[in-house]
């Protein structure tokens, strides 16, 4: 019997557990079975599905012999995509007719006044000398005619607009038609499962499907609510279904879970070789190959082949100009059931959804939550003018996966960043902006004349700044303050600093780093010193202020 021809169970997706990588597909199906022996089918599986990964259970009055995954080619059945571009096609081409049938119908109506504006001249010229016509009835006649022309100029104008643009519309489905026709084959490949069942006695028996197929992916979004001591995050899952088959109102689950295989590697040894050069290779004409062979050493071997998906999901982790943002649905507040089971972390969505097969993200709000959080100030003295906010949050037991996060403060929209992977319990900043909470201002107080001949012929040069740091706010406001001083290279050039007010908590390479917490409503000043003593004969670069 051909397998066509054998009874059909049909199944439906009822469960979807989509992986960073891959997902996990439920079916489920039932049929009615007489005592005996039976071989079954389970047609019209996506061809991208895993078989190794089949798996097949059921319950009933009946046993599983044996079950196996064939392919099956079928034709494509009246090409649904392309049928509507064909329709899409005529009914351009119906209004490209309707156009320029009215085109012609105002040529013919210009052509017909424009006669009469020439027979009227023609004849009042004849009429008027002889006191047969008045003047007022011409000018009545080129009046009515000269604003029929002109209405029609009007029309025409907007139906040669329309022909325009209808054109681009019809060369754009011809080349859709064109591209569709070259790329889709006339046959398609599916699976099909052949199942041999013994059922002890009549009866209706249920059947459960499940695969794995790796042409789906999630990743997280976010959206992060700054307050003064937490912060909100909201988690969505943004998915990909690019599987060929529909999950219409399945149980949806995503899993952090990757069906790549973890490999333990041990190092190799580094060893270390006295270098010899390797011998020139004289090719014709006398040239020397060592580059060719240096080229061709260097190679290595291709890289391992990255399935569609991975660029997907790397796709979905981060953003670059090129890529807008993904726009998520609206949709209600409740949140996924999160378990955590050996360090994977597993979000079962309240309600059944809908992914469709467009290979289109498809977003889901997923968590809620509240984290402690901190607001730390930064300046940089020698740039800006202006204070830096960030804030700082301390995550809580559940991992944080890449992906894009929008911040917000309040109804204030702050910017859009990229969170890393963030460990439970791990403190990460977010929400970088200005802030005027904290006002400040960096001053020269003193600078000192050259000094020469006192100083067996050098120059030395004394500067004083003082930094002013002003608080606005209720609170403490923990600050790093970041300046600098001239730091030299060479022996010839000294650079001394008197006196630091406070002392830095940091000094690298001239770099001046304070770290202070500024009381709520007060102001803190930061005092220094430096001297630069040089010979009168060199030349300093770049020069000091």
């Amino acid at each position: 019997m051909a397998t066509e021809d054998l009874p059909k169970i049909d199944t439906k997706i009822t469960a979807v557990t989509v992986y960073r990588d891959g997902a996990r597909i439920e079916r489920s199906g039932t049929i009615t079975l007489k005592p005996g022996t039976h071989k079954l089918r389970i047609p019209d599986l996506t061809r991208f599905l895993d078989k190794e990964s089949v798996r097949v259970s059921g319950r009933g009055h009946a046993s599983i012999l044996s079950f196996d995954t064939i392919d099956s080619t079928v034709e494509a059945s009246g090409y649904t995509k392309l049928d509507e571009l064909v329709k899409v096609h005529k009914d351009l081409e119906k209004k490209r007719a309707k156009i320029n049938q009215t085109l012609a119908r105002i040529a013919a109506r210009e052509k017909f006044f424009t006669q009469i504006l020439l027979n009227s001249a023609a004849e009042f010229s004849r009429w008027i000398p002889a006191g047969e016509c008045d003047v007022d009835r011409l000018t009545s006649i080129e009046n009515l005619t000269t604003a029929s022309l002109e209405k029609l100029e009007k029309e025409r104008a907007k139906a040669q607009t329309e022909l325009r643009a209808l054109e681009k519309e019809l060369a754009i489905a011809t080349r859709e038609i064109e591209k569709f026709r070259r790329d889709v084959q006339q046959y398609e490949v599916t699976h099909t499962i052949i199942l041999n069942l013994d059922s002890r006695k009549a009866g209706k028996c249920e059947f459960n499907v499940t695969y794995f197929v790796r042409r789906a992916a999630w990743a997280p979004t976010y959206d992060i609510d700054l307050k003064e001591e937490e912060a909100e995050i909201t988690t969505f899952t943004v998915v990909i279904n690019n599987t060929l088959e529909d999950w219409d109102n399945v149980k949806l689950t995503v899993s952090t879970a990757s069906s790549r295989p973890a490999v333990i590697s041990e190092p190799n040894p580094l060893l270390l070789k006295v270098y010899k050069p390797r011998p020139r290779v004289i090719g014709r004409g006398g040239r020397p190959r060592t580059g060719a062979l240096r080229r061709k050493r260097d190679m290595g071997a291709p890289e391992e082949e990255r399935s569609e998906m991975d660029g997907i999901v790397d796709a979905l982790a981060t953003t670059t100009a090129e890529q807008p943002a993904v726009l998520a649905p609206e949709m209600g507040q409740a949140t996924a059931t999160a378990v955590e089971t050996g360090g994977v972390h597993v979000f079962v969505l309240p309600e059944k959804a809908n992914v469709p097969a467009d290979g289109e993200p498809h977003a889901f709000r997923i968590n809620h939550t509240k984290l402690p959080a901190e607001r730390k100030y930064f300046w940089n003295a020698v740039d800006f003018a202006e204070v830096i906010e960030t804030t700082q949050i301390e995550n809580s037991e559940t991992v944080l996966l890449p992906g894009r996060a929008k911040v917000y403060s309040g109804e204030d929209y702050i910017g859009e960043s990229v969170l890393k992977v963030v460990a439970p319990h791990e403190k990460f900043d977010t929400g970088i902006r200005f802030t005027y909470d904290l006002k400040v201002e960096k001053k020269l107080v003193e600078k000192s004349a050259e000094k020469s001949g006192f100083t067996g012929g050098k120059v030395s040069r004394e500067y004083s700044y003082e930094l002013t740091i002003k608080s606005f706010r209720k609170k403490p406001s923990p600050i790093k303050v970041m300046d600098r001083i001239p730091h030299s290279d060479s022996e010839k050039i000294k650079v001394d600093d008197k006196r630091l007010s406070p002392k830095p908590s940091e000094t690298r390479l001239g770099i001046l780093t304070w770290e202070l917490d500024i009381p709520a409503g007060e102001e803190m000043k930061i005092s220094y010193e430096f001297e630069v003593e040089y010979p009168k004969e060199i030349r300093i670069t770049p020069p000091l202020p």
